[in-house]
């Protein structure tokens, strides 16, 4: 990264007209004078030469001044006009180019502007088509507004550009996260799974269902198996342009490419015979999440049923003599219990009143999948109803508090049980509470039947490849007072009432009632209304027999609705419901870390303006502050003449708590919408005047003017996932570089990082396929290796298992509030370093996880790798494997560049 944003070369004019014979000599050298017409000519075109270097050193002037002044509008359409008038000068303004683009882009992508954003890039790569730049902008670009296909070729073509542009490398990353998400390399490593469907398939083609269709095909897997098992014809469709092209590739690779017809398009857009010559008989696939329906597998079917598929067994007269079609899975279970699980109860739901010394009091902050509902129009179509984890790896552990209950039963391979009408109802079951907790979530799963022999579970006590489905409950459900504060309390003997559906093709579930046993109460539950659900009064027969019915958790149960059921924007005495993502809400209730900024931002304040801060941060508007000395934040302070650049991403608390202390202006950088409109709700709630708090750019460009300078530029170092935030230790040095006053500070000022090198075969198998094996014989793992991840985020070391091979050691050191002279860089912007530690036990070292120690100032310190924070671990992992014995030296190289950490060890010889 280069920090002076502004440089060009001065005579580049200068330098363009001596290549391009140019000069002023020269043209005077081919003036003949004894030809009059000859010379007057020549001095025609040397003044029209000279008019046009004119114009051409004023337009690179007003691009550069431009650029400088943050006009990148201007010096955008200005370079684009200096290098289609003189194409020569393109490798000359190249760098400068870029920057302008990328910045303009940015400037319009702030402002929503999508298209002219995309066509500014287009109009780059029309000039600079091979400038690796623009063309990794280009794909970042495109990757956030959701073309991961397209984004993907364009990250590629930059590395064909230039293979060791870091940047393009780790968008690829990212991209192939997305593209290719890890339970891909789970599912293919499962090799039970695997086994369970290929022994699937094979019954059914030897039973006569020898035409096959896999619908999702992903590698082309339950393809291969039915080619092997001898299926007469088959037929895979794949809607992901990446899978398709790997899928082609993989069946390359087996000589299968004659064998299987691999259609790119979606199943539901297939039809006979444009696509099959005629139904199969046999559709194989695996559209399943941890929510079994989330990844829309009824509606699929529906449409092959109705379309790809011969008819049913269950609607012929004789089956035993007529060819009819079948679905491989044939059908699921639903289990669900009551669990406690404080993880998950700080992943959903706000659990403090005031954070950072901000009054949150009045707002129930909550996760979007808590807005629970009976109604699939009456949430956004994009928001799942659940969450997924895998339970056996969540911090803290959980606990069951009832006996596993059957919810749902349902038979693929008959339609008429999953129509829409056939889904279109409540089911209410009792669960008696077997050990005393806090009611904290449903968690749902289910038993996949591929046929009546095999099956497979997503249970939390399988090793399975599948997460489990999670349910929160949240506090806005609860009607009690008592309930806001403790949660959800329940004892032995207890029962917890919970209402599910299918309605829209989704599973839902919701807690509805709670009847307690010792004293007979029963806690009603909040639900959004069903508007469009016949209504039944508690007094009708239907629903004094689905009460009746829904004493037993072993059947399916009648309809239940409670008339009485208010939403809470209409309940006057309730507090005020906003989601958030869960990543803000764990931050939020990270108190720790928020305490940590407070005291910090306290100290500096104090020692700024002196002994008579007033911390008023406990106190929220309309309270008294007579009794303290003070009425406002600036009558407490004095003449405080302190600002802070909040530079934190999402919810940040840092700059509110920086007002509440006293601040005379405030500016967040970075906020969506949503952030924004409830920052600036806390802001009147907590009395803080009008106009400290703002939002805007980070100014952290040079502009000349020292009223863009802060005393306090703050921000949030590391994700919640582990690595460092995407290009923060470049906002850093250029905040200090640009935006902060003379002894302003930097928080945090410094931090270092940690690893350890461990043996996780858990880990491998999240991150690459492991050879053939897994896969039957079948040659997959080359090919999706390819997308594998070189840094696996979100781990928890406290849970993960794995074998510890070497002490904690220290990588790095980033001192933050470092200070260069002139144009020197920091020292922690690029840093490697050679390490030597000892093995202190036998194994295969496969990851390196790392965490970082941050001082958010010198009295303040916070671990990423404390489970009580909000943040969790990373770990780089490795390609090969490195076997090492107890007390043998072991090797590391490690560097970071462009905020991101990379780690390799070295193989020791014999």
């Amino acid at each position: 990264m280069d920090l002076d944003k502004n440089q060009t070369t001065n005579n580049l004019s200068t330098d363009w007209r001596m290549e391009n014979g140019a000069d002023s000599s020269s043209d005077e050298s081919d003036v003949d004078g004894d030809d009059e017409d000859t010379g007057s000519s020549s001095c025609s075109d040397a003044g029209d030469r000279q008019t046009q270097l004119h114009l051409l050193q004023q337009t690179m002037d007003t691009a550069k001044l431009s650029l400088h002044h943050q006009d990148y509008q201007t010096a955008f359409t200005h370079y684009l006009m200096v290098v289609n008038i003189a194409p020569d000068l393109k490798p000359y303004v190249k760098d400068d180019f870029s920057l302008a683009v990328k910045l303009w882009v940015d400037e319009l992508e702030s402002m929503g502007r999508g298209e002219e954003a995309l066509h500014s890039y287009q109009q780059a790569l029309q000039v600079y088509p091979d400038c690796e730049g623009v063309v990794n902008n280009m794909g970042a670009h495109l990757f956030r507004r959701g073309y991961t296909d397209e984004a993907a070729s364009y990250f590629i073509q930059a590395l064909q550009l230039d293979p060791g542009h870091r940047s393009a490398r780790e968008n690829l990353q990212s991209v192939c996260n997305a593209l290719v998400e890890r339970w891909h390399f789970r599912m293919l490593n499962d090799k039970g799974r695997n086994t369970a469907f290929h022994q699937a398939i094979q019954r059914a083609v030897l039973g006569g269902h020898d035409t096959v269709l896999d619908i999702g095909t992903g590698t082309g897997l339950l393809s291969m198996f039915a080619v092997q098992c001898g299926a007469r014809t088959v037929h895979a469709c794949e809607m992901s342009k990446t899978m398709y092209q790997l899928a082609s590739k993989v069946l390359v690779a087996n000589s299968m490419q004659n064998s299987v017809h691999l259609h790119h398009i979606k199943s539901t857009d297939m039809t006979v015979p444009e696509h099959l010559p005629e139904r199969v008989s046999l559709v194989v696939t695996e559209t399943v999440d941890a929510g079994l329906l989330g990844e829309h597998i009824l509606a699929t079917l529906r449409h092959a049923w109705e379309h790809l598929l011969l008819p049913p067994k269950s609607i012929l007269d004789h089956p035993e003599s007529v060819r009819h079609g079948r679905v491989i899975p044939g059908g699921a279970t639903v289990h669900t219990c009551i669990m406690e699980c404080p993880d998950i109860r700080r992943n959903h739901t706000v659990l403090q009143t005031s954070c950072c010394g901000v009054d949150l009091s009045g707002l129930d902050i909550t996760s979007q999948t808590a807005i629970h509902t009976d109604t699939a129009d009456q949430i956004s179509p994009d928001t799942e109803p659940y969450s997924s984890e895998v339970l056996n790896r969540v911090r803290g552990g959980f606990s069951c508090l009832t006996k596993p209950c059957q919810v749902f039963q349902m038979d693929f391979n008959d339609p008429q049980t999953f129509s829409p009408e056939s889904l279109d109802h409540l089911q209410v079951f009792h669960l008696p509470v077997k050990h005393p907790g806090v009611v904290d979530a449903i968690v749902m799963w289910f038993d996949l039947h591929l046929d009546d022999e095999t099956h497979l579970s997503t249970s939390p006590d399988q090793d399975t490849c599948w997460e489990q489905a999670i349910f929160p409950v949240h506090r806005h459900h609860l009607t009690e007072s008592d309930c806001l504060t403790g949660g959800l309390q329940v004892a032995e003997g207890d029962t917890v009432v919970v209402s599910a559906t299918c309605r829209g093709d989704c599973i839902r579930m919701w807690v509805s009632e709670v009847q307690h046993h010792k004293d007979g109460r029963k806690l009603h539950c909040t639900s959004i209304p069903n508007t469009q659900e016949k209504q039944l009064g508690e007094g009708s027969k239907e629903h004094r027999d689905a009460e009746m019915e829904a004493s037993s958790c072993s059947s399916p149960m009648g309809l239940y609705h409670t008339s009485k059921d208010t939403p809470l924007s209409e309940t006057s005495d309730q507090a005020e419901i906003v989601c958030l993502p869960q990543s803000d809400i764990c931050v939020l209730n990270d108190s720790r870390f928020n305490d940590a900024f407070h005291t910090a931002l306290h100290a500096y304040l104090s020692r700024t303006i002196g002994s008579n801060v007033v911390d008023l941060t406990g106190f929220c508007a309309g309270d008294s502050m007579e009794t303290e000395g003070a009425q406002s934040s600036h009558e407490r302070t004095g003449n405080c003449d302190v600002s802070v650049l909040d530079l934190g991403q999402g919810m940040s608390m840092v700059g509110l708590c920086a007002a509440k202390l006293g601040a005379r202006k405030v500016r967040y950088s970075g906020q969506n919408s949503c952030s924004q409109k409830l920052l600036e709700t806390l802001a009147r709630r907590n009395g803080i005047p009008e106009g400290v708090v703002e939002f805007g750019p980070s100014s952290l460009e040079p502009t000349g003017s020292s009223g863009a300078l802060w005393d306090v530029v703050a921000t949030e170092l590391v994700e919640s996932s582990g690595v460092l935030r995407q290009q923060v230790l470049e906002d850093i040095a250029l905040a200090r570089a640009y935006a902060l006053k003379p002894g302003g500070t930097i928080l945090p000022c410094a931090a270092s990082v940690y690893g350890v090198c461990i043996q996780s075969d858990v880990l491998i198998r999240e991150n690459r396929v492991l050879g053939s094996e897994p896969t039957l014989g079948l040659k997959v793992a080359d090919f999706m290796n390819i997308f594998q991840a070189t840094t696996h985020q979100d781990i928890t070391l406290s849970t993960l298992s794995h074998k510890p091979l070497t002490e904690p050691f220290h990588i790095f050191n980033f001192k933050l509030d470092e200070e260069t002279l002139g144009d020197t860089l920091p020292s922690y912007l690029e840093q490697s370093r050679t390490l030597v530690v000892m093995a202190s036990d036998t194994g295969t070292i496969s990851a390196v996880p790392f965490w970082f120690e941050i001082w958010v100032d010198s009295n303040n310190r916070l671990s990423t790798r404390d489970d009580s924070t909000h943040w969790k671990q990373a770990a780089v992992v490795l390609d090969k494997p490195v076997h090492v014995k107890r007390g043998q030296q072991i090797i590391l190289e490690a560097s970071c560049q462009n905020s991101t950490m990379y780690i390799t060890v070295k193989e020791q010889e014999s």
